[in-house]
């Protein structure tokens, strides 16, 4: 795994060069379509008009209507495996998010030497982007989580674990679902009127390969924190710094855009634009 080495140092900065390009593409996107006209709002001469309704009640609409309104009756299992998969993968990507807030703070704070997660080193110079990323990514490691987390390290695994499990459990649902070409299956009842309605769903081959990685970085985050095989820490920094590759032009751009959806969605249960 350590031939992975050279290749993450190259890899890596041109991975984040690419996502911020196109974060910065997106946002240019998101601006552009402020600037043009948006809903003209309620009808000011409308009889006995809906009140309006507090933002709290709006975003528990725009977030709990779509699932327990047609997600959980249309696919109860795949919800489950969604509710899962996000309360683990959310955590996780917070516990990276806060370890490279852990690393600057180190540094602002002159703690000029890392560890070499390569040689096994306490104190090091190595700030190749190899060695940052597999303090990143492998921040439940013993070595990693010892310089990041100091006397909280084990609190930090020990929950951590939790979240790991949540995640693979609830991602071998969605990878099952997307190898069968089911997303967006029916496969109950929506209710007396749609009875008996089925869709069988569609293939989305973006949504398996997205899928897949998050799966493959699921198992190396577990094999490394086992410290079952020897540097697949590096491994694991490689699928994570593809996830941020994509996460400008598929899918994984939600993770970025949902408070945006949200507010903009609840703008309009407030508006009532939607009844």
């Amino acid at each position: 795994m350590h031939a992975l080495i050279p290749i993450l140092d190259i890899y890596a900065p041109t991975a984040l060069s690419i996502a911020a390009l196109g974060l910065l593409y997106r946002i240019g996107l998101h601006l552009v379509r402020l600037s043009k006209p948006s809903y003209p709002g309620m009808a000011k001469n409308l009889l006995d008009p809906p009140p309006k309704i507090g933002w709290t009640e709006a975003v528990w609409k725009v977030i709990a209507y779509p699932v327990t309104r047609f997600h959980v009756k249309a696919n109860p299992m795949l919800v489950m495996g969604v509710i899962f998969y996000h309360l683990g993968i959310i955590t996780l990507s917070a516990g990276y998010a806060l370890s490279l807030l852990m690393l600057g703070w180190h540094l602002a704070l002159g703690v000029n030497t890392i560890p070499d997660i390569s040689t096994g080193i306490v104190n090091s110079t190595n700030y190749s982007f190899s060695n940052i990323f597999a303090i990143i990514f492998g921040n439940a490691e013993p070595l990693q989580a010892e310089f990041l987390f100091g006397p909280f390290a084990k609190i930090f695994n020990a929950v951590t674990w939790i979240f790991v499990a949540s995640a693979l459990f609830g991602n071998s649902f969605i990878l099952l679902t997307h190898l069968r070409g089911r997303g967006g299956a029916i496969v109950n009842d929506l209710d007396p009127a749609a009875s008996k309605v089925r869709v069988k769903g569609m293939f989305k081959l973006s949504h398996l390969l997205v899928t897949f990685i998050v799966y493959s970085v699921i198992w190396t985050e577990i094999l490394s924190r086992l410290e079952i095989v020897h540097g697949i820490v590096y491994l694991h920094s490689l699928l994570g710094a593809t996830l941020l590759l994509l996460l400008p032009f598929t899918y994984l751009f939600h993770m970025l855009y949902f408070p945006v959806n949200v507010y903009y969605a609840a703008y309009r249960w407030r508006e009532r634009y939607v009844a």
